[in-house]
């Protein structure tokens, strides 16, 4: 994992400061995230702006040296659900002094790992209750399988456990008061596109506290990532606790920012 820390946590003593887990694509690497997300840099400009301060970043590796794509289950690939939820978190928290709180803890990702950050923050909304989803898909696909295929590959040919590892089936029935969720996709990226929309019509139907779409232009690509990491993380910081309300975001929120 790659872990970037905000200027203010190297006062003495240490403050606790919040802390984003980044989940990379499929094809993708965690170094992804800052070689062509510009998460780091972002962020140092980002706490430039608001007295050194800005939430920890964490970059862990989803996928192990078993598979190139887990989609963040457990499966018989490893625990990758369980190490992105419990194992980094602890980490983070016992190694640099992360936030510990019902709203310390936000989970962000591009492509697949879009997909990843909803199906967590769905699956475990009282550990995980701010997520955002960056050219996101709908469901859970395993590398470039069909969704039978998902299923046996993933879990265990059961259909029920993937519906349970599944976005817009986990929306569908279920009430989520206490999730925040942001999502974005290029207004050029069509699958993607279709996905967040359909995710946040959901998301508003299950109650969720604040839900957040944006359409701009843009591809499947990292110029657009960069951007939507940039765009959300005032959001993302807001929802953390850690810096004021933000002003003027190209973004529809339902209920709307104060």
């Amino acid at each position: 994992a790659y872990v970037y820390l905000p200027p203010a946590w190297f006062k003495s003593p240490e403050p606790q400061l919040p802390l984003i887990e980044l989940i990379a694509g499929v094809p993708g690497d965690p170094s992804d995230w800052t070689r062509a997300g510009y998460a780091d840099t972002t962020s140092t400009a980002f706490a430039a702006k608001h007295h050194g301060e800005a939430p920890i970043l964490v970059i862990p590796d989803n996928n192990g040296n078993k598979t190139s794509d887990t989609e963040c289950s457990n499966s018989v690939f490893g625990n990758a659900e369980t190490y992105l939820v419990t194992d980094v978190p602890t980490f983070m928290q016992v190694n640099f002094n992360a936030a510990v709180g019902k709203h310390a803890l936000a989970v962000a990702g591009l492509s697949a790992g879009g997909t990843c950050a909803s199906m967590l923050a769905l699956r475990n909304p009282k550990t995980l209750s701010i997520f955002a989803s960056y050219s996101g898909y709908s469901s859970p696909t395993y590398i470039n399988d069909n969704e039978q295929q998902t299923i046996v590959q993933l879990y265990h040919g059961s259909r029920s456990d993937y519906e349970a590892h599944n976005p817009a089936s986990l929306l569908e029935g279920t009430k989520y008061p206490e999730l925040s969720g942001w999502f974005t996709s290029g207004s050029g990226d069509a699958q993607a596109l279709a996905s967040a929309q359909q995710l946040s019509d959901l998301a508003k139907k299950a109650g969720m506290a604040q839900v957040c779409l944006t359409t701009p232009p843009g591809g499947h690509d990292f110029i657009f990532w960069a951007a939507a990491f940039q765009s959300s993380l005032p959001w993302l910081s807001w929802k953390l606790g850690l810096t004021p309300a933000p002003k003027d975001l190209p973004v529809h929120c339902t209920p709307p920012i104060p």
